[in-house]
């Protein structure tokens, strides 16, 4: 599997975001995971404040091995925001489920669950 950096722009996100009824058309940077020319997986963020990113896809076709897939594109979407000096991530879920569940194994906490639930994580700095 080959994972793709690109943009919102991209007529493979456009419609893998599609096939999963979401249609995303701000800037942000985007990854597709992509198995045989055939794309099964795509994460994207966009800018939420000066120091902080906002996950706003994860889509993943493949209920095999979503788990794996999902922290393989979110740890790639947290390496490129930290390689362009954000300091932290944030998640807006809907409902408690399997999405959280793999955010909170990456070190997400809940920062407030209205009728959404947000989440953070605050990137470790290596200096």
């Amino acid at each position: 599997m080959e994972v793709i950096v690109t943009d919102e722009r991209d007529e493979r996100f456009i419609e893998f975001c599609k096939s999963f009824g979401c249609v995303l058309d701000e800037p942000q940077v985007v990854l597709l995971l992509e198995n045989y020319a055939s794309t099964v997986g795509c994460a994207s963020f966009k800018v939420y404040d000066a120091e902080s990113i906002e996950i706003n896809s994860l889509f993943i076709d493949s209920v095999k091995n979503q788990e794996e897939l999902s922290y393989k594109l979110i740890k790639q979407l947290e390496k490129i925001a930290i390689d362009l000096n954000f300091k932290a991530s944030y998640v807006y879920l809907d409902e408690d489920d399997l999405a959280l569940k793999i955010f909170k194994k990456l070190d997400y906490q809940i920062v407030s669950n209205d009728d959404e639930i947000l989440i953070k994580k605050e990137f470790r700095s290596l200096i």
